[in-house]
């Protein structure tokens, strides 16, 4: 597929002759991203600069994380949360939290 999406862009001699992924603008992909799953979004993020921009975008990763998070990070020390992005908060609510002294 992303072949023949590059031969659409390129004319014969390799220059750019239309629009490419690249011009789609960044808002617009962070709302296609909301619709996908978390390694959907990563996956995309390597794409292109304006994917990735996307991809970081904290009205993304809002609409990820559950409705509680602000309750589930108070179980967690302020300083391992504190000045993260909600990418970041989604990571680290992702995390298994291990407890009984690893046992579980």
């Amino acid at each position: 597929m992303g072949a023949s999406l590059s031969n659409l862009t390129e004319g014969s001699n390799g220059t750019a002759m239309g629009p490419g992924l690249g011009d789609i603008p960044e808002s617009c992909v962070a709302c296609v991203f909301t619709y996908l799953t978390p390694p959907e979004i990563c996956n995309l993020a390597r794409l292109n600069r304006a994917f990735r921009g996307a991809a970081s975008s904290d009205s993304v990763w809002e609409m990820k994380l559950p409705s509680n998070y602000q309750d589930l990070l108070d179980l967690v020390p302020p300083e391992r949360y504190q000045n993260l992005s909600k990418k970041d908060i989604f990571a680290l609510l992702s995390r298994p939290v291990p407890f009984d002294d690893g046992n579980k």
